[in-house]
């Protein structure tokens, strides 16, 4: 074997003697990191070698075949590590917290698990991987959920230990019902379920205490004291000397239970407080004095014990022209009625009455003869009817009669009579001399008062040619014109 190969056994001995086969953490100050300064090149003791003439080992070896080579390589007998990352946090108890702790260390592509360039979740405690959080707690005597006192830190999984709460400020850290201050607006001292005005806190739970209040109580009033739980309700009172639960004179205030005190009432209306059958004024508006059930007007006002007693009325029943006298009531104005039919005349005059006149008098005063009791109504005709025929002639006037209007004489008329003196005369015709006696005269005509039939020479045509012979009789055309404009 040859002095070359014998010096290149030696050397690759010596290397593989200073590089670590197992990759371990380094420091700044470790010297042996390969980048440590010059106290490095004493696991490489090359010039301590004889000198040869070609190079103990190529620069580029790669003897564990990761890419990478010798001279650049971390650790070139690991082919998972080959750079020196540097990292700033370090999880040592691997519970996946981390504390700062700044280094460098042989590695792959990335750092290694435990190792990192950013906080992460921090750890109190990087020796014990059950402790990693930091909890501050509250010494909680009473096991409420709120504790008291100086902050207490402790490093665990998270959980405060039994007797500690992570809320201070415990209003009662011996009660565990009680813990927080709560407002209160109103206040119940003295139990009786109403309430006052007041603010405050107290110590409570979840809720405020009984007799403590945000709103008060509903369907109570606010007590009026709230150191006496017999009464609580204000009440305007007045004094009832007589007892009838109905007082007078000035109100005054006062607590109670609901109810007034002895000797007072809740109303004024009491008209006389010395006498307790009476205690309201009713004001009334008529009178019945002689106790004929008809009033006669009066107002005024009764002190009552709730209803008014004759003779007082609050609604009036007739008008009692004498209210002195129960047989008469009613106010009649009476006419003289000197023939006794019924009927009066003369002046009016007002007479207080049983409802019906006295003799003598009416209370109609159209008598319009007072001296005849067959007559006693006038009446006023427009027409009158002589002779007995229906058949009436224009007359106006009046008469007194005895309430129908006797013959000749008519309120309406009926016609107009030619002859009243004449019954079988009753109205007016236009007529012809009718000589030959054919039904048919000639001119000239006149007018006739007639009846129902027409007398005797005469016709009501006058379009006759000749009047001389029966069988000859002209067109009627204007002689019927002649007679109706004759008759209008």
């Amino acid at each position: 074997m040859s002095v070359f190969f014998i010096r290149l056994i030696l050397a690759t001995l010596i290397y593989n003697m200073a590089a670590c086969s197992n990759v371990r953490e380094t420091t700044d100050d470790d010297p042996l990191r390969p980048d440590a300064g010059p106290s490095a090149d004493a696991r490489f003791p090359f010039d301590a070698l004889p000198p040869f003439d070609a190079p103990l080992a190529d620069a580029s070896l790669d003897r564990d075949q990761d890419g990478h080579a010798a001279d650049t390589d971390c650790n070139d007998e690991d082919p998972s590590v080959w750079q020196n990352l540097t990292y700033g946090f370090r999880d040592a108890d691997g519970d996946g917290h981390f504390v700062a702790s700044p280094g460098t260390i042989c590695s792959g592509a990335g750092l290694p698990t435990g190792y990192s360039t950013e906080l992460g979740d921090p750890d109190c405690d990087d020796a014990d991987p059950a402790a990693f959080a930091t909890v501050i707690g509250f010494v909680d005597e009473d096991g409420d959920g709120f504790g008291l006192g100086q902050g207490i830190t402790f490093c665990n999984a998270g959980a405060l230990p039994v007797g500690f709460a992570a809320i201070s400020g415990d209003c009662a850290p011996e009660d565990p019902a009680r813990w927080g201050d709560l407002a209160y607006s109103f206040r119940d001292a003295d139990g009786d379920g109403a309430a006052v005005a007041a603010d405050g806190v107290v110590c409570s739970g979840d809720q405020l205490p009984p007799g403590y209040f945000m709103s008060p109580p509903e369907n109570r009033p606010l007590d009026c004291d709230d150191t006496n739980p017999a009464v609580s309700i204000a009440l305007t009172v007045f004094a009832d000397v007589d007892h009838d639960s109905f007082g007078a004179g000035p109100g005054q205030l006062a607590c109670t239970d609901g109810s007034p005190p002895p000797g007072f009432a809740a109303v004024d209306t009491d008209c006389d407080d010395d006498d307790m059958t009476v205690w309201v004024s009713l004001v009334y508006t008529a009178v019945d004095r002689d106790g004929d059930e008809v009033t006669a007007p009066e107002s005024g006002a009764r002190c009552t014990a709730g209803t008014l007693l004759p003779p007082y009325f609050a609604v009036s029943n007739g008008n009692d022209c004498d209210d002195s006298d129960p047989a008469i009531s009613i106010a009649l104005t009476l006419f003289a009625d000197g023939d006794l039919d019924g009927f009066g005349a003369g002046l009016g005059q007002l007479a207080c009455t049983n409802g019906s006149p006295p003799a003598g008098f009416s209370t109609d005063g159209t008598d319009c003869d007072d001296e005849d009791a067959t007559l006693w109504a006038l009446l006023s005709y427009t027409a009158i009817d002589n002779d007995g025929d229906g058949i009436t002639v224009p007359a106006s006037g009046q008469l007194c009669t005895g309430g129908t209007l006797p013959p000749p004489f008519l309120a309406a008329a009926n016609g107009t009579d030619c002859d009243d003196d004449d019954p079988t005369l009753t109205h007016l015709a236009v007529l012809y001399l009718d000589q030959d006696g054919d039904g048919v005269g000639t001119p000239p005509h006149q007018v006739v008062c007639i009846g129902n039939a027409l007398p005797v020479g005469l016709a009501r045509g006058g379009y006759d040619e000749n009047d001389s012979d029966p069988a000859v009789i002209e067109t009627e055309d204007l002689d019927e014109l002649l007679e109706l404009l004759l008759l209008d």
